[in-house]
């Protein structure tokens, strides 16, 4: 709700990296990386892709975030 995601079907169309960057901005803390994949997770499901665990996206995040940035996150 912090994010103006009021409903699951808002999710739809999201960027999950810009939604991790406006949380963290908007606590004014830097949040673990892991949530993008939940972010990914769940915009790709409302999207219609069978369900998966966050987890299953941490390999796609971390190349993503390496390709944009040229730094390797963890975990």
């Amino acid at each position: 709700m912090l994010l103006g995601i009021q409903h699951p079907s808002a999710l739809v169309g999201q960027d999950a990296y810009q939604l991790y960057e406006e949380l963290c901005r908007l606590t004014r803390q830097r949040h673990d990386p892991c949530v993008i994949d939940v972010f990914l997770s769940v915009i790709r499901f409302m999207e219609g892709e069978p369900p998966q665990s966050w987890w299953a996206y941490t390999a796609e995040r971390q190349q993503t975030l390496l390709s944009r940035t040229g730094k390797q996150t963890t975990p």
